[in-house]
């Protein structure tokens, strides 16, 4: 069978306006009002704290895995390729129960993690695909359990994805019993620290420090410029996911701050253009909060070039493409080559079940 190219499904653009939109359905007009949305809060005291604190929560309980590719006692149950069908297979399962692709990046802290301190070196295990199954599942399920942006049913309740759901869309190889007992190990594996700083987290904190300025110098509003920065950067910063070299190798805050340079200079080749001086105030107030955050730093510098590589076409000098609703996995620029899977052999198997009768109370 001829192999058929994998797509998975990234934030669309428009999706933060269409979603402030919403808070004024009583706005007849294109206005909305951004400032009721955290993310374009003016900059404060409040928001150089806020980074602070994840910056040392980051650096103290949360820093890169070890790379469990080149492990012994992982060399015959994962690989690269597998670790990318799981991923967009989080994706899918995020995108089907309609909750907030966040829980992708919680769940692949957990399963990069996990799979790390379980089977490092000294390790007399042997991971096997089912074995990381079993991870991938138990980590999307706990990043639902606690992350997962929940619904209210018609008493005002919050419904939560079963845990049923999840042996169902592994056709049962999977018992819940199996799930929960991995999920005690996995608590007990990260001493119950199961909140990481994310990309998202860090780019909407980054974007409060923002400077306003006058309508006469720029003709883009603020908020409007932010959003569209927002929606640039998450998009970027979703896409990395998929690549391990991210995972392993660098902080979430750094590929946030980065995300954020590529998606200014995206920006700055459309109408809506900053005013320099305000740019540069900008850099200075993520500056203040840490003396890693540099522009010209030569970290920064590759994990730009990375990430311009996930989205080639949104970065040639010629023309700017529009952000896409996909991309292929065939499109990413890596330094190693990844044969491509067909997406007829899923990983895990998706449900077909309607997702509201797969939730429950909590």
């Amino acid at each position: 069978m001829e192999e058929q190219q994998l797509i998975f499904t990234v934030t669309p653009p428009g999706k933060l306006v269409r979603e402030v939109s919403a808070l004024n359905d009583e706005d007849n007009d294109e206005g909305y009002h951004l400032s009721k949305l955290a993310l374009l809060a003016p900059n404060s005291e409040t928001s150089y704290d806020e980074l602070m604190a994840m910056l040392q929560v980051e650096s103290n309980h949360y820093r890169p895995p070890k790379n469990y590719l080149v492990f012994e006692s992982c060399k015959y149950g994962v690989n690269e390729n597998w670790r990318r069908r799981l991923c967009e297979w989080m994706f899918e399962v995020t995108d089907h129960y309609d909750f907030d692709r966040e829980v992708v990046s919680f769940a692949f802290d957990y399963l990069d993690r996990s799979i790390s301190l379980a089977y490092g070196p000294g390790s007399n295990k042997k991971l096997c695909k089912r074995e990381y199954q079993l991870y991938a599942v138990t980590s999307l399920y706990l990043a639902i359990k606690v992350h997962g942006e929940m619904d209210l049913d018609v008493h005002g309740e919050g419904i939560k994805l079963r845990i049923t759901a999840f042996q169902e869309l592994s056709r049962g190889f999977i018992k819940t019993e199996t799930i929960e007992a991995k999920e005690i190990e996995f608590l007990t594996l990260f001493q119950w620290r199961v909140n990481p700083p994310t990309c998202a987290r860090y780019t909407s904190s980054f974007l409060r420090l923002l400077p306003e300025w006058e309508s006469m110098e720029c003709e883009s509003p603020r908020e409007d410029i932010v959003c569209q920065i927002f929606d640039v950067a998450k998009y970027l910063t979703e896409l990395s996911i998929f690549v391990s070299d991210f995972s392993f190798n660098h902080n979430p805050s750094m590929i946030a701050y980065s995300a954020i340079l590529c998606a200014i200079e995206y920006v700055e080749e459309s109408t809506k253009r900053i005013p320099f001086h305000i740019q540069v105030r900008f850099l200075f107030n993520i500056k203040d909060v840490s003396n890693i955050f540099s522009p010209n730093s030569e970290d920064i510098r590759q994990l730009q070039t990375m990430l311009k590589k996930l989205a080639p076409k949104m970065f040639t000098t010629n023309s700017r493409h529009p952000l896409p609703r996909t991309s292929s996995l065939l499109e990413v620029d890596t330094a190693k080559s990844v044969a491509v899977a067909s997406r007829s052999i899923s990983p895990i198997v998706m449900g077909t079940d309607e997702p509201k009768s797969k939730r429950q109370k909590v």
